[in-house]
């Protein structure tokens, strides 16, 4: 599985550490932060523009040295409506990677970079930022439960198509520029809260992009130096513009939003039975008791899931 669960000591040393930075490399505005924060999308500074880590020649070391599976690329046109999950086996071209990183732009390619933080040079640096991000969202939003960082490159006029996905996200602009459409979650005519259920379950393919969205997008014009944060479950396509991009997402889940995954899951299996269960968000003590049915009932299926037998 992609990203790494925090234990409750790992989130107090990141709390340590986020609190005790002396040139942070992240730029929250703080009224703007905690009125929009997980609610809306907004912008944030940084100070990544020109970071020697992310320059192409690292980046692509970066590559050859880790496991094929954190690496996902793709070339040529993608459609924005493109179904995100299947664009990278349906974009290859045959493909493989040496090839395209050897002609990432003549290819307008897209790449993407899982876990960076997994390997030695780059841990310290994204663990410091998501520090960072743990310390400013501790009084709002306490108990950093997981967290997965991910670099994309991308060649110009390239399109990461809608989706959403299943965290939060702050999406930090390196190089190039990029344009981020971003859609409410809480909008019930975006995602309606049948969709909020089946896709925290993991059951059938993300909600689909529809032209009757687009009216209701927020665009975010993104520049080396600016960011953005995406609220939990926020759908959002992004454009690459005239020239190459390089960027971060830092993304991760709190104990919150566990608890909110779990109510969801609980509301899909009762749809499931037929029953209309209500939209997750408007009554927390519902919501929550709702997540401990959930996670009752895992730890029973677990405890009764039968085990495979020894091998001779």
């Amino acid at each position: 599985m992609l990203g790494e669960f925090v234990t409750d000591r790992q989130y107090a040393a990141l709390l340590e550490r986020g609190g005790k930075t002396a040139a942070p490399m992240l730029a929250f505005e703080p009224a703007g932060f905690d009125a929009c924060y997980n609610r809306k999308p907004f912008l944030v500074g940084h100070r990544l523009a020109g970071h020697p880590q992310f320059a192409l020649p690292r980046l692509f070391a970066l590559c050859r040295r880790l496991p094929p599976e954190q690496l996902l690329f793709r070339v040529g046109n993608i459609p924005g409506d493109t179904e995100l999950e299947t664009s990278y086996d349906r974009y290859r071209r045959g493909l493989t990677l040496d090839e395209v990183l050897e002609r990432f732009e003549e290819n307008q390619a897209y790449l993407c970079i899982n876990n960076p933080e997994r390997d030695a040079e780059y841990a310290p640096l994204i663990e410091g930022l998501l520090a960072e991000v743990a310390a400013r969202t501790d009084a709002l939003d306490p108990g950093m439960s997981w967290y997965s960082s991910y670099v994309f490159v991308s060649a110009h006029d390239s399109v990461t198509p809608y989706h959403m996905d299943r965290e939060m996200n702050f999406l930090l602009q390196i190089q190039g520029t990029k344009k981020v459409f971003l859609w409410d979650p809480a909008d019930d005519e975006v995602m309606s809260p049948a969709q909020k259920d089946f896709l925290l379950a993991h059951v059938g393919s993300r909600p689909r992009y529809r032209p009757a969205l687009e009216e209701k997008a927020m665009a975010f014009e993104l520049r080396p130096g600016l960011g953005v944060h995406h609220p939990f479950i926020a759908p959002h396509r992004v454009h690459t513009g005239a020239a190459l991009s390089v960027s971060l997402a830092l993304t991760f889940r709190t104990r919150r939003s566990d608890m909110w995954t779990d109510a969801h899951r609980f509301n899909a299996r009762l749809r499931h039975l037929g029953l209309r269960p209500g939209p997750v968000g408007r009554n927390a003590l519902l919501d929550r008791a709702k997540s401990e049915i959930a996670r009752a009932g895992q730890r029973v299926h677990r405890t009764l899931a039968p085990t495979a037998p020894d091998a001779p």
